[in-house]
């Protein structure tokens, strides 16, 4: 199973090789982002669906569909905690940064996201300076920073 913005990237754009989410979270920051492959022939277009991607993010989301994605995430977390050595350093990750918090707490916190929080998260933090890594060949092909930032606003 898919999130959202993979489904939807990879469904629709014959171009696009593989996409996945960036989602690293710290108790006083963290990066959130997009990764997206494909020919550089298409790096513009790759641009454009992603920023397009990004930036339906503020728009209301059906509840089917968040549905879908909470399940995902809870399905996610309790895979990854499988293992007794991670399991450990969760808790203890945990426990350090919230005083305490279960896996059921947390499952909790997953299901309390609404479409509203999301979008308005997502407002928030693509209202910044966007940070761009292209790789590639055809590097010149994709629009700049301040294109992007201009895309999103």
């Amino acid at each position: 199973m898919y999130c959202r913005a993979i489904t939807s990237l990879m469904q629709k754009n014959n171009f696009v090789d593989s996409a996945s989410a960036i989602n690293s979270h710290f108790s006083d920051s963290g990066l959130f982002g997009l990764q997206i492959e494909g020919p550089g022939s298409h790096s513009a277009e790759l641009m454009n669906v992603l920023v397009e991607e990004l930036n339906q993010l503020r728009e209301p989301i059906p509840e089917q569909e968040l549905a879908r994605a909470k399940n995902i995430l809870k399905m996610n977390v309790l895979l990854a905690m499988e293992n007794q050595e991670e399991r450990l350093e969760e808790v203890a990750r945990n426990f350090q940064t919230f005083g305490n918090l279960t896996f059921h707490q947390y499952c909790e916190k997953i299901d309390a996201v609404t479409s509203d929080s999301i979008n308005s998260v997502a407002s928030e933090t693509l209202t910044g300076k966007p940070t761009l890594l292209v790789t590639g060949s055809s590097i010149n092909l994709v629009p700049g920073v301040t294109d992007v930032s201009r895309q999103l606003n």
